[in-house]
């Protein structure tokens, strides 16, 4: 009987100590360097859109401040008689400047699809926009796209090293 009034009096002896710090900020803390969890936003679309030269596809969301990378992916179909080249570039806009990432892939007439893939990588200090935008390269060309998928994951530090 003594020592089960004894342990319940060391546990609200305990509860009430570990209140107290918690009150005046004392106690258990993360060190400075611990992970973040990484926050995943996942785009995607599966209708198609008309591009030409002079009519692009734009697919963009906002990001909140964070250093992001991100990537994306899609297929082009060509509607035309002849093969021509389809032109995206994929970039994360912040408040100061862009970080852009191109990619062309020519698709075969009558039909043909192709798919295409772009990352790129950039730190945002306040909100940013992520953007996928594709047109046709030539004033006769028509295409369609379809099956976008953008998949933007926040980390911890951004690194860049030069290839060459």
């Amino acid at each position: 009987m003594f020592t089960a009034v004894l342990t319940r009096v060391r546990g609200l002896w305990v509860a009430l100590v570990a209140g107290v710090a918690l009150i005046v900020g004392v106690g258990l803390a993360a060190p400075a360097n611990a992970a973040v969890p990484p926050e995943v936003i996942i785009a995607d679309t599966f209708a198609t859109r008309t591009v030409t030269a002079d009519t692009f596809a734009d697919y963009l969301f906002n990001v909140p401040a964070g250093n992001w990378t991100a990537v994306a992916t899609l297929t082009a179909r060509n509607n035309t008689a002849t093969a021509a080249a389809l032109a995206c570039s994929f970039l994360i806009i912040s408040e100061s400047s862009t970080n852009n990432t191109s990619v062309v892939a020519t698709v075969g007439p009558n039909g043909q699809l192709a798919s295409l893939s772009s990352g790129t990588a950039r730190a945002v200090a306040t909100t940013g926009v992520v953007r996928l935008r594709c047109a046709a390269t030539t004033a006769t060309t028509n295409m369609s796209v379809f099956n976008v998928n953008i998949m933007a994951t926040r980390v911890n530090a951004i690194t860049r090293v030069n290839l060459g």
